[in-house]
């Protein structure tokens, strides 16, 4: 379940890690929805690895933390980077 806090099944890419666990809140081609935009034009996409790494792991205002293993955040990062 996306937007939520339960333990994920294991991903193999970004791409499966984001469409399954932050499309349904910030889209998904990263527009935003309940969650704010991630693309290219948003405030986060000039932000360093260490705030996503820190937002995805701990939450940040209404979005919680996600249970995601070291390789899934670097890889749904990298995804999400891959898209600007």
């Amino acid at each position: 379940m996306a937007c939520s806090t339960s333990v994920a099944e294991s991903y193999s890419s970004g791409e499966e890690v984001y469409q399954a666990r932050c499309s349904s809140c910030h889209g998904g081609d990263l527009s935003g929805r309940v969650g704010p935009a991630l693309n290219a034009e948003s405030s986060a996409a000039s932000m360093p690895d260490s705030y996503w790494v820190q937002t995805i792991t701990k939450g940040k205002g209404s979005m919680p933390a996600q249970r995601l293993s070291d390789e899934e955040v670097t890889l749904v990062i990298e995804y999400i980077k891959s898209k600007y």
